[in-house]
């Protein structure tokens, strides 16, 4: 009578221990796949601090301005559209509809014709900016890297 109850527990374990291995295999084939990020993924979504890129519709262009206490040769008023991407660390974040002012960081005053021709007014551009706070720490200044024109 021993050996049929020890028979009969062994034969146990074993189905128990099939079906587990079953569940184990099941699991296994419904695990979602995860795709490594590719390093071109990684690089269109990295933005460097203080740095914002939007498409704003230029309002108009002048020459010889100071945005806070800082002088720039050319400077440019514009109507925001949208903000596409932005780093961190900005402390006043740009809305669409806001009209702000840009100024050039490194524009000779002989470009200015060619910039006020380039960029006319109700025209859309791709601007790239970086923030910057004013001394007296209350405002911002916001100052152009880099634009690109919609044709």
């Amino acid at each position: 009578m021993d050996k049929i109850l020890y028979i009969l527990i062994v034969v146990g374990l074993f189905s128990c221990k099939s079906n587990s291995i079953a569940q184990e295999k099941e699991a296994e084939k419904t695990k979602p796949k995860v795709e490594k990020p590719k390093f071109s993924d990684l690089q269109d979504n990295t933005i460097d601090p203080n740095t914002v890129h939007l498409i704003a519709v230029i309002q108009g262009v002048t020459k010889n301005v100071s945005i806070c206490e800082k002088n720039f040769k050319t400077a440019t008023t514009v109507k925001v559209k949208q903000i596409i991407n932005s780093g961190s660390g900005i402390t006043n974040m740009i809305s669409p509809g806001q009209e702000i002012t840009f100024g050039f960081m490194n524009s000779p005053t002989n470009d200015f014709d060619t910039l006020k021709q380039r960029i006319p007014k109700d025209k859309e551009v791709s601007f790239k900016i970086r923030e910057n706070l004013c001394p007296d720490m209350s405002k911002t200044v916001y100052e152009v890297i880099g634009f690109k024109t919609k044709d």
